[in-house]
């Protein structure tokens, strides 16, 4: 059995967020904030959002939407750290940190932009009438 889906996203939200977290990015960091940010979003970050945003699907909490991807955006900092530095990305878990804080801040600046589905209604319940006693 499939559990429904409770909040879906376009091309539209997707993209905007994910302009967003790269806009923020590069903003303190400059020109090669702004490189390597679109570089990782585009190579790692935005499919591993994408595949948090479609697991999370079934959550109608848009908090946890928040930080499932901002994890991805964790691991997209680290990931891309640990290929362009080798061992040494943990001297730099402050951008690590930033990387996951602008992914956040994306998504939470596009949630007015998800459709929110209520669960249907269930259906209400008879009451059950006592039938006849047994007699022994």
């Amino acid at each position: 059995m499939s559990r429904p889906l409770r909040v879906t996203f376009g091309p539209g939200a997707f993209l905007a967020g994910a302009f967003l977290t790269v806009l923020v990015f590069g903003f303190p960091l400059g020109f090669p904030g702004y490189l390597y940010g679109t570089l990782s979003a585009l190579l790692l970050g935005m499919p591993l959002a994408l595949a948090a945003g479609i697991c999370m699907r079934p959550v109608r909490n848009q908090l946890l939407h928040i930080l499932a991807v901002g994890g991805a955006g964790l691991v997209t900092g680290m990931l891309t750290l640990m290929f362009i530095t080798g061992s040494h990305w943990s001297a730099m878990w402050g951008t690590v940190l930033w990387t996951g804080f602008c992914a956040a801040l994306g998504r939470a600046a596009v949630s007015g932009l998800v459709t929110i589905h209520d669960a249907p209604a269930r259906k209400a319940m008879v009451a059950h009438q006592p039938g006849p006693l047994l007699e022994p």
